[in-house]
């Protein structure tokens, strides 16, 4: 991360008093060690009177692409919406447990989540460009939290979004003027911008045509060497394709199994879990 970043970090991090002791994730064979960036604690979320997610526990390692799955209303996208506190904005959530940003609770009462976002991006499953152009789409993000706006970010972002030798001629023009495909990498380019450490996606390709979502996948891929990736899919089998761990989500906002996704798709251990990803049910 930058050095503005890790300043922002820093402070918010000095802030709270509810620390944890730094985390490695273990592949299932052992080996490479990975540091766990975000972490949940028997979180669960109600909407009402309602219980999307029930005590689900799990650590998220660093720079993977790590896959939630599971059938319609399962609680994949609530939880993706408790990792950078978007459920604060609904009027009826109520969220218990706790979740963890390098061992800070996210949820402490002395957490800003304006400023907790900085460090965690979204994208959501509908592209949602502005209505500017191609240029301020991306320089949105830092004009807002008062950071440089050079024509080098600019130009980093969408190479990082592979999205540059398509629009580089056209910063200019309107971004609702892209194609669905090349809005949805304009979304991540104004999301990866002001360079935060955890990219939440939800759904991201779920509204493109295959081609496009051929791109987003591939890009997600080379994402995940400089971020930390989370993404929520009902597409198993791009799950079993760009994803390193995958948590399986069931009715009632259950996580049932988290694990590296050879293993979840290969030999799970819960019968539940092998019978939703051998369509049985689902």
């Amino acid at each position: 991360m930058s050095d503005t970043n890790m300043n922002e970090q820093t402070e918010i991090t000095a802030s709270s008093s509810a620390q944890r002791p730094e985390v490695t994730t273990e592949t299932s064979d052992g080996e490479h060690p990975s540091r766990t960036v975000v972490e949940s604690d028997d979180l669960s979320v109600y909407y009402g009177e309602t219980q999307a997610l029930q005590d689900v526990s799990l650590e998220i390692p660093e720079k993977q692409v790590t896959a939630m799955i599971g059938p319609s209303g399962c609680g994949k996208s609530t939880f993706l919406r408790c990792l950078n506190r978007m459920n604060d904005l609904v009027d009826t959530a109520r969220v218990e447990g706790d979740v963890y940003l390098n061992g800070q609770n996210i949820y402490a009462d002395d957490v800003e989540p304006v400023a907790l976002r900085r460090h965690i991006g979204m994208v959501f499953q509908h592209p949602n460009p502005f209505p500017k152009s191609i240029y301020d789409n991306i320089a949105y993000g830092l004009r807002v939290q008062n950071k440089e706006v050079t024509d080098d970010i600019i130009e980093q972002s969408l190479r990082r979004a592979a999205l540059w030798d398509e629009v580089k001629d056209d910063l200019d023009k309107s971004a609702l003027d892209l194609s669905g495909g090349q809005q949805q990498r304009l979304c991540i380019a104004r999301a990866i911008a002001v360079d935060p450490e955890v990219l939440l996606m939800d759904e991201p390709a779920s509204a493109l045509d295959p081609i496009a979502t051929s791109q987003i996948e591939d890009l997600i891929e080379e994402l995940a060497e400089e971020y930390t990736v989370v993404i929520v899919t009902h597409n198993m089998q791009q799950a079993a394709r760009i994803s390193d761990k995958t948590a399986v989500f069931l009715t009632g906002g259950e996580l049932v199994e988290f694990d590296d996704t050879n293993k979840i798709f290969e030999s799970p251990e819960s019968q539940r879990v092998e019978d939703y990803i051998t369509g049985k049910f689902g």
